[in-house]
Parts: C-alpha cells; structure tokens; sequence
C-alpha cells in the first residue's frame, strides 16, 4: 500500500484531464477535485471515471460539498470537526 506523498488539488475544465488526474492517485497522493468548472456531462464522465480508479485502488471519495470530493488512497480517511463531510461517497442512495 503507497503512502500518501502530497496533497493535489485540481479544477479541471474538461475530462481530458483525467490522465493526470488518476496517475497522481495511482501514485499515492490525495486528490481534492474541485468540479465547479466543469459543464455536467464531462464532470458526470470524470466522475465516473475516477470512482472506478478509486474503487480499483481500494481508497475512498468524500464529498466536502456537491462539487468538491476528495479522493484519498488506501489507508487515508478525510476528517471534518464540524461533521460537514456527507460521508463516503460510495454510500449515497
């Protein structure tokens, strides 16, 4: 299991962002992924495409609002004092 190295974050545009994206999580690092410039179809399609690389990796998404999530490798958990976290993405209905 890699150790997380950095803290990234990124706000992407387009889904053409991805690559770089995943392979900074492949690598260990926690994303935070701000989603606020991206249009609905390609943040749906990043969306998608991370939650599968996470799944694979087995490391969890929190959502910190409806357009920022984290994403953090194996043994990593996001924490908020206030409870603002909604919880692990991945236990919505």
């Amino acid at each position: 299991m890699p150790q997380a190295r950095s803290i990234v974050v990124f706000h992407p545009t387009s889904y053409r962002e991805s690559r770089v994206i995943g392979e900074h999580l492949r690598d260990g690092d926690i994303v935070v992924l701000d989603l606020t410039r991206m249009d609905a179809e390609e943040m749906h399609r990043l969306v998608d495409f991370v939650s599968g690389m996470v799944f694979g990796l087995q490391g969890n998404i929190d959502k910190v609002t409806a357009y920022v999530l984290v994403l953090a490798p194996p043994g990593v958990t996001a924490m908020d004092d206030a409870a603002h976290l909604t919880g692990s993405f991945y236990n919505q209905s």
